[in-house]
């Protein structure tokens, strides 16, 4: 049996993958907004919605006789995947990892690197009064302190709970764009200007995350742009390409000869 830890759309297209070989798996998400996902695809019999400690996956992987774990979550998901190695550490099961690669981020005097979301906090802190968060809904509580100073403005998933949680921290209802990526330069470019944005804030995401498309229609908007850097972790075998994870996979299942 494996285990894919999904919520990612590179996740979701290779627990797809190893459907269709018809191996045994299961996949597990955060959300409810996560499970949709494979819903639409027909695969919600194998999804598991739900957040997991160490002791959870040790749980779930003796229960379900997992011998194979792979870990597509999001690259600042960094307590899940710690979570899974321990776990798969513990339970002496193989641990793979897909995480999608880096992008070059350009040199630039708008562009602002930084290591942590505090730092980014603290910078942006510093910058424009128009401040464009396209962190997720987790880092929202952490800009929040800068709310009577500068005016937040908050791109997050069409998840009802999260747009209750903006709300709930005071952030206005126009302030708030639920929206699924995604997004285009243009799309981008046209939500600067429709809010008169002079700070943007993004993680380094990948390509699947929109990144270079964000900056480029800041620096074209003349937006101060901060960066947040991704988290180092090391990692026992990690991967940047869903072909290579789907084969070994298939490979350790006996699906398709070593080579």
């Amino acid at each position: 049996m494996i285990l894919v830890l999904s919520g990612t759309e590179e996740g979701k297209e290779i627990v797809r993958r190893l459907h269709e070989v018809r191996l045994s798996l299961l996949t597990t998400v955060a959300t409810e907004y996560g499970k949709k996902m494979f819903e639409q695809v027909g695969l919600e019999a194998v999804c598991l919605q739900g957040r997991l400690d160490m002791d959870g996956f040790s749980r779930l992987i003796k229960e379900r006789g997992i011998d194979t774990v792979v870990d597509a979550t999001h690259p600042y998901a960094i307590e899940v995947s710690r979570n899974a190695m321990d776990a798969c550490k513990k339970t002496n099961v193989r641990y793979l990892r897909f995480e999608r690669q880096e992008m070059a981020i350009p040199t630039h005097p708008l562009i602002h690197m930084v290591k942590t979301m505090a730092d980014a906090v603290d910078l942006s802190g510093t910058l424009g009064k128009k401040i464009f968060l396209t962190t997720g809904i987790s880092s929202v509580a952490r800009f929040i302190v800068l709310k009577n100073e500068k005016e937040l403005y908050v791109r997050i998933l069409p998840i009802p709970e999260h747009i209750a949680l903006c709300l709930d921290m005071g952030i206005p209802p126009t302030n708030i764009i639920a929206m699924h990526g995604p997004f285009s330069e243009d799309l981008n470019r046209a939500m600067f200007r429709q809010y008169h944005i002079n700070t943007m804030v993004t993680k380094d995401s990948g390509e699947a995350g929109g990144v270079l498309e964000k900056i480029n229609a800041a620096l074209n908007e003349g937006i101060d742009t901060v960066v947040i850097e991704r988290p180092r972790i090391e990692f026992p075998q990690k991967y940047s390409s869903i072909e290579e994870v789907v084969r070994l996979v298939k490979v350790h299942s006996g699906k398709v000869p070593t080579k």
